[in-house]
């Protein structure tokens, strides 16, 4: 495979950045994977943890608040870009866990399918209830019905449908940096991995999607993990609040998380203090 770089930005998380990291390295062994690490303005021990990993490029953003989230994880992935070497680039959340070896040949793949698909990943990890799925749907026709009649078209050119969510997605890095493309918010409030794809289907290119099975089986992500531990950023929903911390306690009771916690082997040679 060619050299990929991961990009992961970290903001006091060190229940996450930590075994995210440790099951990177468990399972990349023999690929050829950079680790690039943009601490948002820590002021803790995740901090101290990340400075003393010497597999891992650290770079550090000290100017950062969290109260600038989430701009400051778009902006993190657009700094990761410049510095990054791997002909593939991928975005990652410090709340993915991978969970398989060959975990990036799936987005690989869709990516080498042809010239023209500049990004690969998944819609999502979890399988929609038919019926919770149908009403989307619905609901999604109507919103559509009714922009018409009001006279909101889509714009020429612009393909709308599923693209690679940037808690784990893949992108052909020369092509993000010969359109000086951006992960920030080009369209409303929507960044990240929607904002790179309309950015991508605006000049032609196509998505690479990876099935969601094929996904799930090689990570695990925790859907607004971050909220669910620091209360800066609790949400306001209290029914999501209520889901995102029940997940984060299901999986982190769970016997191959606990065993990325405690194998402290994962970090490999630690820095010698200055």
């Amino acid at each position: 495979m060619p050299k990929i770089t991961i990009c992961v930005p970290q903001w006091q998380v060190l229940e996450y950045i930590q075994p995210c990291l440790r099951s990177i390295r468990k399972h990349s062994a023999g690929e050829d994977v950079e680790v690039l690490v943009i601490d948002n303005g820590s002021k803790d021990e995740s901090l101290d943890y990340l400075r003393s990993l010497s597999w891992i490029r650290l770079i550090e953003r000290p100017e950062e608040v969290h109260t600038n989230w989430p701009t400051n994880v778009f902006t993190a992935w657009d700094r990761g870009l410049t510095e990054a070497t791997g002909e593939y680039y991928v975005t990652m959340h410090s709340d993915v866990f991978v969970k398989a070896d060959g975990w990036l040949r799936p987005l690989v793949r869709e990516l080498e399918r042809s010239p023209e698909v500049a990004a690969s990943g998944t819609w999502k990890l979890e399988i929609e209830n038919p019926f919770y799925a149908a009403q989307k749907r619905a609901v999604g026709l109507i919103s559509a019905g009714l922009k018409r009649l009001v006279g909101q078209q889509r714009p020429v050119g612009i393909r709308q449908g599923h693209y690679p969510r940037d808690f784990c997605a893949m992108y052909r890095r020369d092509i993000l940096r010969e359109h000086e493309l951006t992960f920030q918010c080009l369209f409303g409030n929507r960044g990240g991995g929607y904002s790179i794809s309309r950015q991508l289907w605006e000049r032609g290119y196509k998505m690479g999607l990876v099935p969601v099975r094929e996904m799930a089986r090689h990570i695990e992500h925790v859907a607004h993990g971050t909220a669910a531990v620091r209360g800066e950023k609790r949400l306001g929903h209290a029914r999501t609040q209520r889901k995102a911390e029940t997940k984060v306690a299901d999986l982190f009771a769970e016997p191959w998380i606990q065993a990325l916690m405690t194998d402290a082997s994962l970090d490999g040679p630690r820095k010698r203090a200055a």
